[in-house]
Formats: structure tokens, sequence, C-alpha cells
């Protein structure tokens, strides 16, 4: 219920590698068609939606306005998040993840719109007539990390007092503080 040990790892994995996949893959899906993506990169893509049969981000994208709207969603809004978050979760120590603070409300914010953002994706992909069910569970394994993470992290938000706060640690505390502060019980057993 907090961004320590192995979950804080996991989102920082998830935030440093949805970086680039935002900027250099996602991104052609709102800024096609573009020379500025290098060949390598858009060839990637290509291959990628071929082999899955990915048909929202196989081009041409001009069909997919609603999709290209959630791609501009996430370049204008998810990506700045990325580069916080993970600003965030190399200095625990300097950035407040206590009570209201901006990082938990921009943890919800976050979470509840990209969560919001995969339904329509992940309909679309059960929906396809083009792909079989085999194709569909491949396209869902891509997708659904981009579902859980956001989701993770709306409940941590929701429920942590502290995001950074370590439960063991707390724990260990509390019980520690509730045996040295009762000096009456040591009277008593002398």
């Amino acid at each position: 219920r907090s961004l320590t040990g192995a979950t804080r790892v996991a989102f920082l994995v998830f935030f440093s590698s949805h970086i680039p996949i935002t900027l250099l893959i996602d991104s052609q899906a709102l800024l096609y068609p573009s020379s500025i993506y290098p060949k390598v990169i858009t060839d990637l893509s290509q291959w990628y939606a071929q082999t899955f049969k990915d048909e929202l981000m196989t081009a041409p994208f001009e069909n997919n306005t609603w999709f290209a709207s959630i791609v501009a969603c996430e370049c204008l809004f998810q990506i700045p998040f990325f580069f916080v978050a993970v600003y965030a979760l190399c200095n625990t120590g300097r950035v407040n993840g206590k009570g209201m603070c901006w990082f938990r409300s921009a943890c919800m914010i976050y979470g509840s719109h990209t969560a919001t953002t995969l339904v329509p994706i992940l309909a679309c992909i059960s929906k396809d007539t083009n792909t079989t069910l085999l194709e569909k569970g491949t396209l869902f394994g891509f997708y659904l990390p981009y579902l859980i993470f956001p989701l993770w992290l709306l409940y941590i938000a929701c429920v942590s007092d502290d995001l950074f706060a370590d439960p063991g640690i707390t724990a260990t505390t509390t019980a520690t503080t509730t045996t040295t502060t009762t000096p009456s019980m040591e009277k008593k057993r002398t």
C-alpha cells in the first residue's frame, strides 16, 4: 500500500520504459505521416502492428480519430507525469508523499485518466473481427499493464496516508514506541 521496495522498483521500471515507448512508438499515431521518426523506429512500429495485428497502431491513422485523441492526451498529460514520477520515485526523500500532497493528487489523476482510456482500447481489441482469440489475448497482454499499473497506483494513492512510507518500518516503530512509553508497567513488575 505504498511506493516502497519492489513496488517502487516496478513503478520506476514502468514509468521509465513508458517514456521512450510513448515518444517513439505511440506518438506515431498522432503525428502520422511524419519524417521526424528515424526509419528504424517506424519500421519497428510497422513490424509490431503487422506481426501482432494491432489495428490501432496500423498506419494510416486517419480513420482512428478517437485513438489519436487518446494518444494526444498521452503525449500532453502523461509524458510530463512520467518524468515527474521517475523523479519522485528516485528521490523519495525530497518529494512529499504524506497527506493530500501534489504528487499524491497527480497519481490519482494519472491513474484514473489512464485506466479510463484503456477501456475503449481493450473493447476495440476484443471486438476486432480480424483477429483470433489467441491474437486478442496477445494484444491484451501488451495493453493490460497500462491498465493494471495505473489502477494499482490509483489504489495506493487513495488508501495510503504516506506514499513513500515503509509499512514494515512504521509497524516496528509503532510497536517500539508502545513498549517504551509504558513505564507504569515496569513499576508493576518490580
